[in-house]
């Protein structure tokens, strides 16, 4: 009798250590109270990074530490991942060559500071920035919307109309 109850234990054991994802048959959760199983649910997946939305300070400092690394299609491409403006591929390409010709005019960006933040409701915002560059600093307008999946840009705008700055 012995013999038999240890040679259960050992194979209860080892039924136990028997890895379940490796095990063909689906795992069954009985709940209290009821007479059928239902089927282990399966886990949503986490969307890839890619299709994560950010706060537009973290979407603008990624922009500028792109462009300061001289990596200006990766810096666009990072920003309207996701956007209508990406659609536009015409409009995006046209934005890297001026921001090209705009850093080989005013010097290489070594940083940036965020001058004001205007908000028009609770679903759109304006961050007006200026880049530091060697010679000269521009000055960036990003517009960013807030909808169902989050923030997003919806508009990019830059040029050197510093003394617009100083007016109100």
């Amino acid at each position: 009798m012995k013999t038999i109850a240890i040679l259960l234990l050992v194979g209860v054991a080892a039924a136990a250590a028997q890895d379940p994802a490796s095990d063909p048959r689906k795992r069954m959760i009985f709940r209290p109270g009821e007479a059928t199983p239902e089927a282990t649910p399966t886990p949503t997946p986490t969307p890839p990074p890619a299709s994560r939305r950010v706060e537009p300070p973290a979407a603008i400092e990624a922009f500028f530490l792109a462009l300061q690394a001289g990596r200006v299609e990766a810096a666009y491409e990072t920003l309207v991942r996701g956007t209508v403006i990406a659609d536009r591929r015409e409009d995006v390409e046209q934005l890297m060559e001026r921001t090209k010709r705009a850093l080989d005019s005013y010097g290489p960006i070594t940083g940036y500071e965020t001058l004001d933040v205007s908000e028009s409701g609770s679903r759109l915002v304006r961050h007006t920035c200026i880049s530091v560059n060697e010679d000269l600093p521009l000055r960036w307008r990003f517009y960013f919307y807030r909808g169902p999946e989050g923030w997003k840009l919806i508009d990019l705008r830059v040029d050197d109309g510093l003394a617009e700055l100083f007016e109100k």
